[in-house]
């Protein structure tokens, strides 16, 4: 009896580690690193949606279920499912993944094997983040830092910011004389707010991760419906007194990646104060400006005629108290990479 027992219990499944399905998170850069896995901003979970492909079988299973799964990082290296899901047996069977994150309570209205669909008027703090997709995995690949699916996050909105300033304020040819900038009323007109975003794959025949196209052309993620959500966006509405600092207007915030046209611009109305010794001596108030966006070069001296995914821009915009004109600095483009949610750091 006491053999038999034992016999019986030397044939119980024991599960192999490595058949588990696991995921390695890595960033989006313009080259792609060896990475070692970090959790930014408190942030240590992503949805996945796994598409099995199964030898002998036809059509598509829900690999996780229908609702798909919530990967989360275990806080030292892993990223896993909730629990524990197993590589398929069959030589030739095969699972697709698409995984994304998404804050603020945007649901996509379209998760499937070649299209990600979202419908969303943009906010302030948004944020969402596609990997590239994992096509045909039938076992974890040592792509990144560690062992599992390869996914490869980057962030599909832009981030902008907008500052402004007095190019001076004093007279360089009379210290005595000087001046006060009152920045009234900065609007923001002609950008899209809402809008649709569809990204679409095509079904390629080896394994490996594929990036996102965007529909309908590979720059303008968003698709709108109509002018609408082209109504002003307000950024100052009350007195703002300037100096040689510049003073954040619109604070860093996401928006819609989109075409710059030239009804894109800044509509400002401000005021100059004169003084001599501290004695204010003449006042010009009211006086109106526009400036139009896709005018506005970056540090290399091209024209930002759009805002790309991925991509921040901080504008700083200056006023010439002397001859009341507006003085267009360069704008810094740079990566999402300070913000990227699913980050890792460079070895």
């Amino acid at each position: 009896m006491a053999a038999l027992a034992a016999g019986c219990a030397k044939t119980e499944y024991i599960p192999a580690s490595e058949k588990e399905v696991t995921f390695t998170v890595g960033k989006y850069a313009t080259e792609i690193t060896k990475t070692s896995p970090v959790s930014v901003d408190g942030i240590t979970s992503f949805q996945s949606r796994g598409y099995l492909h199964a030898e002998g079988v036809s059509g598509t299973q829900d690999f996780f279920g229908a609702d798909g799964e919530t990967i989360s990082y275990d806080g030292t290296s892993l990223w896993q499912p909730s629990h524990p899901y197993y590589w398929p047996k069959g030589d030739n069977s095969y699972v697709n993944f698409v995984s994304w994150y998404a804050n603020n309570g945007i649901v996509p209205t379209t998760v499937s094997e070649t299209q990600f669909i979202v419908t969303r008027e943009i906010a302030a703090t948004d944020n969402i983040l596609i990997a590239d997709e994992a096509w045909r995995y039938h076992a974890n690949a040592a792509e990144y830092y560690t062992s599992g699916v390869p996914t490869l996050f980057h962030h599909v909105l832009s981030r902008v910011q907008i500052n402004f300033k007095a190019t001076s304020t004093s007279d360089p040819d009379n210290a005595s004389v000087t001046y006060d900038v009152i920045l009234q009323n900065v609007s923001l007109q002609g950008i899209y707010r809402r809008g649709t975003m569809t990204l679409s794959n095509s079904d390629i025949s080896d394994t490996g991760t594929h990036e996102w196209y965007s529909i309908p052309s590979p720059t303008t993620l968003w698709e709108t419906a109509n002018g609408s959500n082209q109504t002003p966006f307000s950024l100052v509405s009350s007195n703002l007194t300037l100096g040689n600092q510049s003073n954040t207007v619109l604070e860093l915030r996401s928006f819609m990646p989109q075409v710059l046209g030239n009804g894109a611009k800044l509509s400002i109305t401000y005021t100059i104060v004169s003084k001599s010794g501290g004695t204010e001596t003449a006042r010009e108030c009211d006086i109106p400006a526009t400036v139009v966006l896709n005018t506005i070069e970056n540090t290399d001296g091209v024209n930002i005629n759009q805002w790309l995914p991925n991509r921040k821009y901080n504008y700083t915009i200056a006023i010439n108290p002397v001859s009341a004109e507006i003085v267009l600095n360069p704008v810094v483009e740079s990566n999402w990479e300070d913000y990227l949610t699913m980050s890792a750091v460079v070895e």
